[in-house]
């Protein structure tokens, strides 16, 4: 399917995004972001970049919000997102390089957002698809999140860095490996491979796992570790945290 992927500017557009929260996530209305939000980011300097198939209908979205750290100047990335017939055909990749681009554009090297440890696809696509790195952990960033995706875990987070001009961004993009060789063996820290699945048949277990990776990685970052790659296979999923 074809794609166009353009800048939200109508009201019916952007409520098309808080349509598009309750299909992907299963928020619940007191957690979805209203349109007046989309409108004033859209107004304010940020992006709300829409993905549109070639009969009109909204298929995804991603949203870059301005933001300050200090001196630095950033985009927060607040959502991306993509329905759920339209995923695993690159859409997702599309749209964070729309971001990127719009990001160089307005002069903004830098972008974040936050990304569940436990999900091993969306860790893939973060740290090797795009060239991420991570040395933050949030736990229950966002306290209670009723989302399907949540799993009625609490709501831990990493903070993904992507360094929009960095080697190892631009070797992602490429289709490279983003990780560079190096001499010394990486720490590394195993995930479930299928978080759905270990949830609907041994919560318990999951939230066995939650507690050690979030003790494994903070240990690893007040070691001024940083993920910077992540490996899996048909039975095993696990980051690899380096000195950087």
């Amino acid at each position: 399917m074809n794609y166009t992927i353009r800048p939200c500017e109508m009201i019916e557009e952007f409520a098309s995004c808080v349509v598009l929260q309750k299909e992907i996530w299963g928020y619940t209305d007191p957690e979805i972001y209203p349109v007046r939000m989309f409108v004033n980011v859209s107004r304010i300097g940020g992006h709300v970049l829409g993905a549109f198939t070639s009969k009109g209908p909204m298929a995804g979205f991603v949203v870059s919000v301005p933001a300050w750290r200090k001196e630095q100047r950033f985009f927060h990335s607040l959502l991306l997102g993509v329905l759920p017939e339209h995923e695993n055909q690159g859409l997702g990749r599309m749209l964070k390089l729309a971001q990127r681009k719009a990001a160089l554009h307005a002069g903004i090297d830098y972008i974040e957002w936050t990304f569940d440890p436990l999900q091993a696809k969306n860790a893939y696509f973060n740290i090797v698809r795009l060239g991420a790195i991570a040395r933050r952990y949030c736990p229950d960033y966002y306290g209670t999140v009723r989302s399907r995706l949540q799993r009625r875990l609490p709501s831990d987070r990493l903070m993904a860095e992507w360094w929009l001009k960095s080697s190892r961004v631009k070797k992602a993009l490429a289709g490279k490996s983003p990780r560079p060789a190096r001499k010394t063996a990486p720490t590394e820290v195993a995930i479930p491979l299928d978080l759905a699945a270990l949830v609907t048949r041994r919560s318990a277990r999951a939230r066995e796992w939650q507690s050690y990776v979030r003790a494994r990685l903070q240990s690893c970052f007040s070691r001024k570790l940083a993920i910077t790659g992540f490996e899996k296979t048909d039975a095993e999923a696990w980051y690899l945290l380096d000195r950087l």
